[in-house]
């Protein structure tokens, strides 16, 4: 089978948040069922050329001018990369973050219509092309009724349904799409209805399309007051669950640690993630004392809980533990907010660091006894995937891909975690106060909770197969 996905992000050459992630560790697998796979994203300023070559350079029209545009190819793993380079007068890809400009959805509409091009030139038959989110979802009009090209089947991921690409007729016209051209029911926002949507115009033109989880599934499907009336089309929707990537997240022999472990010895996965802890401790001047490490790796955004993450912080301290934390927001007033908390609680107890890194992540992921999921909402989420490969034990909110894949130590033949219901700060300390309990009173079962989880496959072998069924 040929499969096409198109998308913004790729790890480890683009990644902002879960998606890139997640099209890694998808396309990897398909790969190694032995499916043709090719993605195509944005040649990005920060990408270098390691490892790709130049390939044919074809033009694309945006408001009446046409632009060159050259297509770089290489492989990551058996995957099979064409990144677009797009010699625009207004740079878009020419920047150094991926998302985040006043013209997000010029850029990405352009971006979309390039890819159809550089799919026509290569005159080849594609059983799907797999669109990612709402930045390339208006590729499934555009090949159901302008290019139709040999394409069998467009399948729709909505990796998070808030960001829905909300823009203004005159966005579409600037690749050729003219008012009256195009059903505006097909696109019009359900609350906004001045304005355009292109999720939705994924959504109404797309052959199937799936959530990150079954339970965000059937959260959007119900859900009332947002720009997309999923429920019109739940005919059409699923939810497959995110896997991760286990060569990358994988103890047993991450580069990044200084004593690897796996499932098994208890006690050789005790040695492992206190090895990771007395690295961190030295590194940064946290204390080694005998006491819960708990922390969180996130984006401070709304849809996180920062205001949670704050509240479970200043509990751990509080009882005594130690919370890392490893993110930061985009959002002026959250990342000031919590740099003022940097000042203030910074001690060998609170260790804050507001730029990703790699390395430091998973090291953190190996060091922590818990780690604080507290999202008011979450399509899948990896984090507690993650947390839960490295024997840390998860405290998440039920909602979402969090309640698909954690269960509360109370349900004893699939408890994994620990889960609380409300979005509130007093049931998020609540949770704290429980992880404390479990640490200092029971051993025994804190020890079978993380063996629990580490037991579990959360590789792509399972999510493959069912996005398999719906490529059909």
């Amino acid at each position: 089978m040929k499969i096409v996905h198109l998308a913004t992000e790729f790890a480890p050459f683009a990644k902002a948040g879960g998606l890139g992630e997640v099209l890694v560790g998808l396309s990897r697998e398909l790969a190694r069922l032995s499916h043709r796979v090719e993605v195509v994203l944005p040649k990005y300023s920060f990408i270098p050329p390691i490892g790709l070559h130049p390939s044919l350079s074809f033009l694309c029209e945006e408001g009446g001018h046409f632009h060159e545009n050259r297509a770089w190819q290489g492989y990551f793993g058996q995957c099979h990369l064409t990144l677009l380079e797009a010699f625009h007068p207004k740079g878009y890809f020419q920047r150094p973050h991926i998302y985040g400009y006043q013209d997000d959805t010029s850029r990405f509409l352009y971006f979309t219509k390039a890819a159809l091009e550089w799919l026509k030139t290569a005159k080849e038959s594609i059983d799907v092309l797999h669109l990612h989110d709402w930045p390339v979802a208006v590729a499934a009009y555009l090949q159901k009724e302008s290019y139709r090209l040999p394409i069998k089947k467009v399948i729709l991921t909505i990796h998070n349904g808030e960001y829905q690409g909300l823009c203004a007729h005159w966005d579409l016209e600037a690749i050729g799409l003219q008012s009256g051209t195009y059903p505006k029911e097909a696109f019009q926002d359900e609350i906004h209805t001045e304005t355009l949507n292109l999720l939705k115009g994924g959504v109404v033109y797309a052959d199937a399309v799936n959530t990150v989880s079954p339970s965000y599934a059937a959260e959007i499907i119900a859900q009332k007051g947002k720009g997309i009336a999923f429920a019109r089309y739940q005919h059409k929707i699923s939810g497959i669950l995110n896997g991760i990537d286990s060569v990358l997240w994988n103890p047993s022999d991450d580069p990044h640690l200084s004593i690897h472990y796996q499932q098994g010895s208890i006690e050789e996965i005790e040695r492992g993630k206190e090895g990771a802890r007395h690295l961190l401790a030295k590194h940064f001047g946290l204390s080694e004392e005998k006491r819960p490490w708990i922390g969180n790796i996130t984006r401070l955004v709304p849809q996180k809980g920062p205001e949670l993450i704050e509240a479970g912080l200043c509990k751990t301290l509080e009882l005594g533990g130690t919370f890392l934390l490893l993110g930061s927001s985009p959002i002026a007033s959250i990342q000031n907010h919590f740099e003022t908390l940097k000042k203030e609680l910074f001690t060998e107890s609170a260790f804050f660091h507001f730029d990703y890194n790699e390395p430091l992540a998973h090291q953190i992921y190996a060091a922590l006894d818990f780690i604080l999921v507290p999202s008011h909402f979450e399509p899948c989420g990896l984090t507690q995937l993650i947390a839960m490969r490295y024997g840390t034990i998860p405290i998440v909110r039920k909602t979402g891909g969090l309640q698909d894949t954690v269960f509360d130590i109370e349900n004893n033949k699939k408890g994994n975690g620990i889960v609380f219901e409300k979005a509130t700060q007093e049931e998020t300390t609540r949770a704290i106060e429980r992880a404390f309990l479990l640490f200092q009173t029971q051993r025994e079962k804190r020890r079978e909770l993380i063996q629990r989880g580490m037991r579990i496959d959360f590789s792509w072998k399972k999510p493959a197969q069912e996005y398999l069924k719906i490529y059909g």
